[in-house]
């Protein structure tokens, strides 16, 4: 049907499955973190302590105004 396009594109580009074992040397985690990363990191972490503290907050004034009435 494809005239044996296929068959010869096959041929030119066989197909090369490489195990993940040979990119040993590609680091899962970064050791040095950039000025930049270690900011966005800290901000990120304040942030979700802060998210966290307010949720808290807020749920622990919800319970002392349903005892109070």
């Amino acid at each position: 049907m494809d005239n044996g396009a296929y068959a010869k594109y096959k041929q030119e580009n066989p197909d090369v499955y490489t195990p993940l074992s040979t990119y040993d040397y590609v680091d899962q985690f970064v050791h040095q973190l950039t000025n930049a990363e270690l900011v966005v990191c800290v901000v990120a972490v304040v942030l979700a302590v802060f998210a966290i503290f307010k949720i808290f907050a807020k749920r622990k004034d919800k319970h002392s105004d349903d005892h109070t009435e």
